[in-house]
């Protein structure tokens, strides 16, 4: 079946199962472009699995005549978003005063390439300890979790992620001073 026939397909049922066949066909084309913006495999094995529910809630609302060329445009609009997400620091908590470490200081530069500008953050992530790096991710770099949801998703008590989040910020200043002071990072002991 062509490109074509199968949007026409998951027109009249737009359902995951009808959409899959023409996902599947540009799997690998995903796969690249992700790779492309986002230099790691990981990280472009993630954002391409993303890309399937943002494909399956956008294209019923799109007339697309060229599929492959209006795909390319979708991943490489969902990359960027996620390379300007990940630029936002996830150090400095703007939230309420509750008692933990604020760290408004640290701020990404502006006047750097994007694709240069979070890799000191991503080398000290790597460095913090299992359940640190989790906590961080979700609430500074997944929207809409608060200290209770992620409690439920990590299975830990609220105050445990209270401490994850102050312990791993406090842990990720010292990581990037160091390396703003130009420290070796090579083979640095992990934090806990």
């Amino acid at each position: 079946m062509s490109d074509a026939e199968l949007i026409d397909r998951f027109r009249r049922s737009p359902t995951p199962q009808e959409l899959l066949p023409l996902y599947q066909r540009y799997a690998a084309r995903i796969y690249g472009w992700c790779l492309r913006y986002l230099d790691t495999p990981q990280r472009a094995e993630d954002a391409g699995a993303e890309v399937f529910p943002i494909l399956l809630a956008k294209l019923p609302n799109y007339e697309v005549s060229n599929f492959g060329s209006w795909l390319q445009t979708l991943v490489r609009n969902h990359c960027l978003m996620q390379l300007r997400r990940e630029q936002r620091d996830p150090l400095a908590h703007t939230g309420t005063d509750d008692g933990l470490m604020q760290l408004a200081e640290l701020q990404h530069p502006t006047d750097k390439a994007t694709n240069e500008d979070t890799r000191p953050l991503h080398r000290c992530m790597k460095q913090l300890g299992d359940a640190q790096r989790r906590c961080i991710h979700l609430f500074y770099l997944r929207e809409g979790h608060s200290y209770q949801s992620i409690a439920a998703n990590l299975n830990l008590s609220v105050g445990q992620v209270r401490s994850h989040l102050q312990n791993g910020r406090r842990n990720l200043k010292r990581c990037l001073e160091a390396q703003a002071a130009d420290a070796p990072e090579t083979d640095s002991p992990r934090v806990n």
